[in-house]
């Protein structure tokens, strides 16, 4: 296997990235024993480039998109988001880069249910100081660059399943970022309303020059990314490398992994990798799947 497939490093990469870790390891102490969940993950996104990030449940994916989007710190290594080095930022700085430089679209929507759809999008807006009429004027584009322009004074509740997520994608692209994460963007939706999700995040990223990095258990979307890395033994490998353990892909039966001196992981955990880690409270009324786009 080439040092490119085993470190996720592409040597085709454009000079200017929009996402670049080297060594993130993350290790959670349980107290009697240390969770070793991601040991040096090395990872460079270029401006424009799709990466998609498969794996089994429990291999961490969840948890290095959250570090990768500054919703968790490493416990070493490194990560930079245009440039930006993410270790010495506090708190305070985080959000604020969070804020200006990467959009999230998560499994859930998250949206405001006090707030319309529209206001939804502006809120990432006003939390970086925009002018509320600018913020406004920015969010009507943005929704009818999602063919929501007739829901945009609907609440959450008021749409469907495939209606919140593309306001979802709305509200992530308000500050124009320069990178789009998303975790499992269409998993609580059916086949048909999937794709047209799925046509959408690729459109934007054409559209606007968007880095993406999507995390998902669905090969035919990772397909369509222009790589698809496995993360197997807390590491980002080469789908398709000949030494890949049994198991390491969704849809194949999986192999125990030992983490640390721990053994497999059966869900993304230890905080980041739930939706609970992610500084977002979850809407107790996200409806199951849907059926309209």
């Amino acid at each position: 296997m080439s040092e490119a497939a085993a470190t996720g490093v592409s040597p085709t990469d454009p000079p200017a990235a929009a996402l670049e870790a080297r060594g993130v390891e993350k290790v959670y102490d349980t107290g009697h024993r240390q969770l070793r969940v991601l040991d040096g993950v090395d990872l460079r996104v270029g401006t424009g480039e799709a990466v998609a990030i498969v794996g089994q449940s429990g291999s961490g994916k969840s948890t290095l998109l959250h570090i990768l989007g500054a919703l968790d710190r490493p416990t070493s290594g490194e990560v930079m988001v245009g440039g930006a080095g993410l270790a010495g930022l506090g708190d305070v700085e985080l959000a604020a880069l969070r804020n200006r430089r990467i959009g999230f679209v998560f499994q859930f929507h998250h949206l405001l249910r006090e707030f319309s759809a529209l206001e939804n999008v502006m809120m990432p807006m006003l939390i970086g100081g925009v002018d509320p009429t600018v913020a406004r004027t920015r969010a009507e584009e943005l929704l009818a660059a999602v063919g929501l322009s007739e829901r945009a004074e609907h609440g959450p509740t008021e749409l469907s399943g495939g209606e919140q997520q593309r306001v979802a994608v709305a509200r992530a692209l308000a500050n124009e970022p320069v990178l789009l994460l998303a975790d499992e963007p269409s998993g609580n939706l059916d086949r048909s309303t999937s794709q047209a999700l799925h046509d959408l995040l690729f459109r934007i990223r054409e559209e606007r020059g968007l880095a993406l990095v999507l995390v998902t258990h669905d090969l035919a979307l990772a397909a369509r990314a222009d790589r698809t890395l496995t993360l197997v033994d807390g590491r980002l490998v080469d789908p398709d490398a000949p030494d890949l353990p049994p198991g390491a892909l969704p849809g194949r039966p999986r192999a125990e992994v030992t983490l640390g001196t721990g053994s497999g992981v059966s869900e993304d955990h230890g905080g980041a990798g739930t939706s609970e880690g992610s500084g977002v409270d979850p809407d107790p009324d996200t409806p199951g799947r849907e059926e309209r786009a």
